[in-house]
């Protein structure tokens, strides 16, 4: 019997796979705006400021008139990984993959929002 593929880890999958996990709900627990700078070019943010949130969407906070609680600055790539827990937020910053500005609190639930 054959096991079912895996998914492949890349952005717009990882995307897809986040946007699946926001719900009214998960957007209520988080309580803040996460913005994500791609070292390899772009922005993207993730409102959970309120159960009427955005979400995850393409784009710089700012666009969104959002300022962020925190800021994660990646490549695609390591946030695909981060998403799909390849990427553990310990080893990223210990290797120099991911640099995380804010509290300790709002890195807490991003990994908690993350591992679902």
């Amino acid at each position: 019997m054959n096991a079912p593929a895996a998914q492949p880890v890349t952005y717009p999958a990882a995307v897809d796979r986040l946007r699946s996990i926001l719900t009214s709900s998960t957007l209520g627990e988080v309580g803040a705006v996460y913005a994500f700078h791609f070292t390899d070019g772009g922005e993207a943010t993730l409102d959970g400021s309120s159960a009427a949130g955005l979400g995850y969407v393409d784009d710089d906070p700012a666009a969104h008139g959002l300022t962020p609680d925190f800021e994660v600055r990646l490549s695609r790539e390591d946030f695909a990984k981060l998403v799909f827990g390849e990427l553990h937020p310990m080893a990223g910053m210990a290797t120099g993959r991911m640099k995380l500005t804010g509290s300790f609190k709002q890195a807490i639930k991003l990994d908690r929002l993350l591992k679902g």
